[in-house]
């Protein structure tokens, strides 16, 4: 199945065989022609960008792995993986062909196709596509120029249904990778971001919010690619020039992205820890801990998702020639361990918040429990007192107490004894305090 563009009969004249028996195999996989490489346009309000990674000049004179990231051009990088599609088909038909005789010469030539391959080092491509909001038709019909896979351009086609997986073919990859909004305090919705990944190349496909046209989403256009940008060009971020290198630094940066939100809200927690002690626990904000939750909440479901899709990421890796880690093992093994981290300290800080949050609910039960215990000894003393204003207040004719020349006088004493003792019992109980 072929990637991203089919072959090219100008660039290869010794495949155009190959090219054409795909060609009839599959008719929606059509040769284009070199003009036809110029005929990607962007939709309005979409933005494409392209780089070339490379090995830089002090990476050659030291003998480092020092990668370059600089601006390139869409059709240079689509003829890349036309050529390098094109030397996968001839190098295939080379080894069959010399499997199958015993002319030396096919060997040679076998041979000397390899060689360049394992001393030269190739420029890998990365392409960005930035698009705000469209319907599934108008994403279809720009997705059907970049001539994927048609069961990719339904996925992509259609990014509101997109959730966290990993689709590996033979000589492409997709994965859908949920990252971290430009804020993430903020209530909005979960952002995913595409990955194609296949020889040479890398397309990193999202969009962003357009709703208001005043500029208010501004800083969501094209934000999270200057980060993405800025980390990818400082010094080792980078650990090869290919697609699967700038996959993995790609991940890399939105996986310290998660961790240093958790490590935020880590702090967070610590901080109203301290409050909690220093302060008295009923000055304590409760709304503070109840947004810090929420906020944990959709990091924490960020930090699973991207510890799940990276581990199927590295096992997909053998079931197709659009991931490479073969190079940058340690790289891969890296980003492994960082996604593993997020998700334990997301649980490591989920406990301490309810920790906190028990705290606090249990200082309010027991402040309800106080004042309900108030409450019933007030009762308890009222009680008696109550039952002897009902007696007294019995319209009989025949009640001697009441004729008495002190009685009022009396009562008023005796009741007010009785709530003294009441009260001096409850003490010696401990009710009181």
């Amino acid at each position: 199945m072929t990637p991203l563009v089919g072959g090219n009969a100008e660039l290869a004249p010794s495949s155009i065989s190959y090219d054409a028996i795909d060609a009839q195999r599959h008719p929606l996989m059509r040769i284009p022609s070199e003009e036809s490489l110029n005929t990607v346009f962007p939709l309005p309000g979409m933005v494409i960008r392209c780089h070339s990674i490379n090995v830089s000049s002090v990476g050659r004179q030291h003998a480092e792995g020092i990668c370059a990231i600089r601006t390139s051009s869409t059709k240079v990088a689509l003829r890349a993986v036309q050529l390098e599609r094109r030397a996968a088909r001839k190098r295939q038909q080379q080894t069959n062909t010399s499997s199958q005789t015993t002319i030396q010469q096919p060997l040679a030539h076998d041979h000397a196709a390899h060689s360049p391959s394992s001393f030269t080092i190739k420029d890998g491509y990365w392409i960005d596509i930035e698009t705000p909001q469209r319907s599934t038709d108008e994403l279809y019909e720009f997705l059907k120029q970049l001539r994927l896979p048609p069961f990719f351009v339904s996925i992509l086609s259609e990014p509101f249904n997109w959730t966290s997986e990993v689709v590996a073919l033979k000589q492409v990859a997709l994965a859908i990778f949920q990252i971290l909004p430009t804020n993430p305090n903020e209530n909005v919705e979960i952002t995913h971001v595409a990955l194609l990944s296949m020889p040479r190349l890398l397309v990193t496909f999202h969009t962003f919010s357009s709703q208001n046209e005043d500029g208010a989403n501004a800083v969501d256009k094209g934000l999270l690619y200057r980060l993405v940008s800025q980390y990818v060009k400082q010094r080792g971020r980078v650990p090869e020039p290919s697609n699967s290198g700038m996959l993995l630094a790609w991940l890399q940066f939105h996986v310290r992205r998660t961790a240093r939100a958790l490590r935020e809200l880590r702090l967070a927690a610590v901080e109203m820890d301290r409050a909690m002690d220093r302060d008295h626990i009923g000055n304590f904000d409760f709304e503070q801990l109840v947004e810090t939750k929420n906020c944990l909440l959709r990091v924490r479901s960020v930090a699973e998702e991207q510890h799940g899709t990276i581990e199927a990421i590295a096992v997909a890796e053998e079931g197709t020639e659009g991931l490479d880690f073969g190079n940058c093992r340690g790289a891969l093994s890296m980003l492994r361990a960082n996604a593993s981290s997020n998700e334990r300290l997301s649980s490591r800080v989920d406990k301490h918040l309810n920790e906190l949050r028990e705290r606090v609910m249990s200082h309010r039960e027991d402040t309800l429990n106080q004042r309900l215990a108030l409450l019933t000894i007030l009762s308890a003393i009222f009680m008696p007192l109550t039952l002897l204003s009902g007696i007294w207040g019995m319209n009989f004719e025949n009640m001697p107490e009441l004729e008495y020349e002190h009685s009022y006088q009396i009562a008023l004493f005796g009741m007010f004894a009785l709530a003294l003792c009441l009260v001096y019992s409850f003490h010696i109980a401990g009710w009181s305090s």
